[in-house]
């Protein structure tokens, strides 16, 4: 996404002083964009905690299942599940360090950290193609977002708007909405009072209609 009025200071700071209409729409477009990645990253996140979950579940099973039916190529080669255990223990190490911490995001280390656990139980073959494919559709969904401007958070900005010029007229910004003041000025630094302005109620209220015990005050 090009830019042509936000900054990376506006982008580190989650906030930008809007002073023309063209402002405005980048403004508006630049938020959109944001939302957008936003949605990419919580695929993203979804796919990473399913990993975790996924795990949790299915090593338990696997070891259980190794234990009570023995279907374990060291317990076959050694007569005990003694063995077994620092594997178990280095899985999750390789797993927690690359995968979690280092977010080596690539379905090829996860398969190769995951064919560890093959000679404790035949069953999580299918644990490490399971984890193969999980760690390729985070893979795909961070390589979509990894360059895109705000990453890895994609925070939406917040605009303090002010009066600004456009062809004469004075406009304003109010609650994200562009509207025409009725009144006609050169700059924006020249902008002339509005003679309703103190007659006006907060539009929340009453939709910027007079109000009438205002008028009767004078």
């Amino acid at each position: 996404m090009e830019l042509k009025y936000i900054t990376q200071d506006n982008i580190d700071e989650s906030h930008i002083n809007i002073t023309s209409a063209e402002m405005y729409t980048e403004f508006k477009e630049y938020n959109q964009h944001m939302l957008d990645m936003q949605k990419k990253r919580w695929a993203f996140l979804r796919d990473f905690w399913a990993l975790w979950i996924m795990n949790a579940i299915l090593l338990p099973v696997g070891i259980m299942t190794a234990l009570m039916w023995k279907g374990s190529l060291i317990y076959m080669a050694s007569g005990t599940f003694m063995p077994c255990w620092p594997l178990i223990v280095f899985y999750l190490f390789l797993m927690i360090y690359f995968i979690g911490i280092r977010k080596l995001h690539s379905w090829k280390a996860g398969l190769l950290i995951s064919a560890v656990l093959i000679p404790v139980n035949l069953s999580f073959i299918a644990l490490a193609v399971a984890n193969a494919v999980v760690i390729y559709l985070m893979e795909k969904e961070d390589g979509s977002i990894r360059n895109e401007i705000g990453y890895p958070h994609f925070a939406q900005l917040v605009g303090s708007f002010k009066s600004f010029v456009k062809d004469g007229e004075v406009y304003g910004v109010e609650e994200g909405v562009v509207y025409g003041a009725g009144l006609q000025s050169e700059s924006a630094e020249q902008v002339p009072e509005d003679p309703f302005a103190k007659y006006r109620i907060n539009p929340e209220d009453d939709m910027g209609m007079l109000a009438d015990n205002d008028i009767n005050k004078e």
